[in-house]
């Protein structure tokens, strides 16, 4: 299954631009068989912190997103939604905007006119020439062709994103992000057979889910790197399980060849999905 799946990413990733019509997200089906755990997987999915930028490249864009994508067709990308003065959705991991743009200022502050009119910096500073995309045109790329993950940071307006996930046919290429267990309450109930991810510090927190009422066959299981019996208990509802590498002292830190070993040892221990803020140097260490 994992290697009919690659086949159909690395086919898209490849036609020219005009004839790269497929869209292996098109049904449920196809996201459902990604994200449940699956003992027989082999290579860990990878999912793309911020899009997964190199140096040169900037945080939550489209340009990063379509370069990890070609290299990367596989991968998950994980982005930041936030949301304008006037209620425009737009990515952004920041509110305050001077650390990742030319500009300054608070997005929920100011209106769009005045955002996009700021330049992206990239992960060393530089000013660029990319500008902040609205939410609305990566879903329209995005949309059935790659799996996003997306984080609607506190105070976006949760039912506007889902809104626009809908409207622009994302539903089956998408897992949000949710920072309560009512967000995702909230979601499944509009949306049923869209995917949440929650975060997990203890594996009976299944167990509260479940007497929430939430369907947890659609759920991902959020976690810094865990023990093996942390893995198992939730393997056994199905759930797939998220490993952080990124972060200060994490293995994406280091030179990737020092701690080669230690992202496979994470994976060989249980974790499903391996969160890291560079999934191409990743995914080369799982031939």
């Amino acid at each position: 299954m994992k290697k009919t799946l690659l086949t159909v990413f690395m086919l898209a990733a490849l036609l020219p631009a005009t004839a790269q019509k497929a869209r292996p997200f098109a049904r449920p089906e196809a996201i459902d068989q990604v994200l449940r755990h699956d003992p027989a997987r082999t290579v860990p999915l990878i999912l793309a912190h911020r899009g997964g930028p190199q140096a040169h490249e900037t945080e939550n864009s489209l340009e990063t997103f379509r370069n990890t994508f070609r290299q990367v067709p596989e991968a998950i990308l994980e982005m930041d939604v936030r949301m304008t003065a006037d209620s425009v959705l737009m990515l952004l991991h920041d509110d305050d905007i001077a650390r990742t743009t030319t500009g300054t200022g608070s997005v929920q502050a100011m209106p769009w006119e005045e955002l996009k009119t700021v330049f992206l910096r990239d992960l060393k500073g530089r000013p660029t020439r990319q500008r902040i995309p609205r939410f609305e045109e990566v879903l329209a790329w995005g949309a059935g062709r790659v799996l996003m993950a997306i984080d609607a940071k506190p105070g976006v307006d949760l039912r506007k994103v889902m809104n626009l996930i809908a409207a622009e046919g994302a539903l089956n290429s998408v897992f949000i992000i949710c920072y309560s267990t009512e967000d995702a309450l909230a979601i499944q109930k509009r949306f049923p057979t869209v995917w949440v991810a929650l975060g997990f510090n203890q594996a009976d927190h299944t167990e509260t889910l479940r007497k929430a009422g939430l369907a947890i066959r659609n759920v991902i299981a959020l976690a810094s790197r865990q023990k093996k019996e942390f893995y198992e208990s939730l393997h056994r509802y199905g759930i797939s399980v998220t490993a952080g590498t990124y972060g200060p002292g994490n293995l994406d830190e280091q030179p990737v060849e020092a701690v080669a070993e230690d992202y496979r040892t994470v994976f060989r221990t249980g974790a499903d999905i391996l969160t890291t803020d560079r999934p191409v140097e990743v995914r080369r260490l799982f031939p």
